[in-house]
């Protein structure tokens, strides 16, 4: 596993990734490790040495000690803008992100991965440090074919744009391709971090709330502010409650559900991805039932037995 930089060898260029977790949610983030780190070991992985932040939301001192071992660097969050609060540190998850610099200073390039994601490829993170490092910041849209309509998920953004926008710049701003936060790459210095802070908090103050507005504050700042910004298609940062992936059985590997069924990058497992066990089609034909973590896989078909010899029943 690459290992951590110390501060004193933090230089320009360097990669930090950060995600953030409870106990509850640690086996999840341990799925987005363990997958970024088979990735790492490849022997023609392209992945550049990087060091590992983590936001601590209430994790054991068991969680601690695995990330100790992999020289992580692990932080308290603490409340922004004027929202939040010690007791809910969950909601601090969200307020963090645009201070990453202030809580991890000395990268150059900053790569947010939600715990609830892990890697079948590189192709996203060095998609998102690629274009952080050329554009000041890398994100992936939304905007994807295999995508269901979800009328209520419509609605949910449609509201929280008007509320926190108002309506002509909600409605326009619900016209854009949508950004989702849940990966993302940020040079460090660039203009991002001011203006998705400004943009958020202005947000929190006309509703009083402090989610959605984490992500649709960002769309806001990279829409309206017109900030240089890389965006990769959804393989790097892919919905799966919102297009359900097959399962290419030549590459061995989830992929997206029509041809030429690519594999795609990065699985996302938001809302109910972490809960649900969903029937994944196979480009060899047939099917299978299972919840889309690190690992998963159709189980092989049994050997047929050999000619002339029969199962016992039991």
């Amino acid at each position: 596993m690459p290992a951590k930089l110390q501060p004193s060898e933090q230089q320009p260029g360097k990669l930090l990734i950060v995600s953030s977790s409870d106990t509850k949610f640690f086996g999840l983030l341990k799925d987005m490790i363990l997958s970024l780190e088979r990735l790492a070991r490849q022997p023609a992985s392209r992945i550049p040495a990087y060091a590992l932040g983590i936001v601590d939301l209430g994790l054991s001192d068991e969680d601690r000690a695995w990330l100790a071992e992999r020289d992580a660097m692990i932080v308290a969050p603490r409340p922004h803008m004027g929202a939040g609060s010690l007791d809910r540190p969950l909601e601090l998850a969200f307020l963090v992100r645009p201070f990453l610099p202030e809580y991890f200073p000395g990268y150059d390039i900053y790569c947010w991965i939600d715990s609830d994601v892990w890697l079948q490829n590189e192709d996203a993170v060095l998609g998102l440090v690629d274009g952080a490092a050329e554009a000041g910041m890398a994100i992936a849209h939304e905007n994807e074919r295999a995508y269901r309509f979800q009328r209520w998920l419509f609605l949910w953004t449609a509201k929280h744009f008007v509320l926190g926008y108002g309506p002509f710049r909600g409605a326009w701003l619900l016209t854009r391709p949508h950004l989702n936060a849940g990966m993302f790459a940020i040079r460090a210095g660039a203009p991002h971090w001011a203006a998705w802070a400004r943009r958020y908090k202005a947000a929190i103050d006309k509703t009083g709330k402090i989610t959605p507005h984490d992500q649709f504050a960002l769309n806001q700042a990279i829409y309206q502010d017109r900030l240089p910004t890389r965006f990769l298609d959804a393989s790097a940062n892919w919905i799966c409650d919102r297009g359900v992936p097959m399962w290419n059985d030549e590459a061995g590997a989830f992929c997206r559900p029509y041809a030429p069924y690519e594999t795609i990058s990065a699985l996302h497992l938001a809302g109910p991805g972490k809960r649900t066990a969903y029937r994944i089609a196979r480009t060899g034909g047939g099917s299978f039932t299972t919840m889309i973590r690190y690992g998963a896989a159709p189980v092989p078909a049994p050997a047929a037995e050999p000619a002339g010899l029969s199962v016992a029943a039991h």
